[in-house]
């Protein structure tokens, strides 16, 4: 009867471990990926969202978007004001942040009547709290689309 060497052993054991590393690696991508793109969804989601209450006169109003770090506010009317009853407040998902707005000096995006065209155009980039190198961007266009 013969056993396993000490050699073959370790042997297993690292090639469990280099296999065990590259699955790490793998799934903190994924993780990092999918994060991104749900952050992504939402935003796109409450700006077609606002465009869309606009252009069906919801409330015979504008509707906008405001945004700030960790959360986007759904709002009604031709300014934001954070003391509206009627805000709606979307959060991020943990771990994604708004890392840049670049709206032409403004927060947020207002919706015109009628036309639903964007009142500030530019983009705004989303990044991962734990590695700001991992974004992506969104272009917001004068005829209020965005992607």
């Amino acid at each position: 009867m013969r056993g396993f060497t000490l050699l073959e052993i370790l042997f297993a054991l690292g090639i469990i471990l280099v296999i065990t590393a590259l699955a790490v690696a793998a799934f903190s991508s994924f993780r990092q990926n999918s994060l991104l793109k749900e952050a992504r969804a939402k935003v796109l989601s409450e700006l077609s969202l606002a465009r869309i209450q606009t252009l069906g006169a919801e409330g015979k109003s504008s509707w906008g978007v405001h945004f700030e770090e960790t959360r986007l506010v759904r709002f009604k009317g031709s300014s934001y004001s954070a003391s509206d009853p009627s805000n709606l407040e979307i959060l991020l998902p943990a771990g994604a942040k708004i890392g840049l707005i670049s709206l032409g000096g403004a927060s947020e995006v207002i919706f015109e009547r009628l036309t639903g065209r964007a009142a500030s155009i530019g983009t705004i980039r989303i990044e991962l709290t734990s590695d700001a190198l991992a974004s992506t961007t969104i272009t917001i266009y004068a005829s209020g689309l965005a992607e």
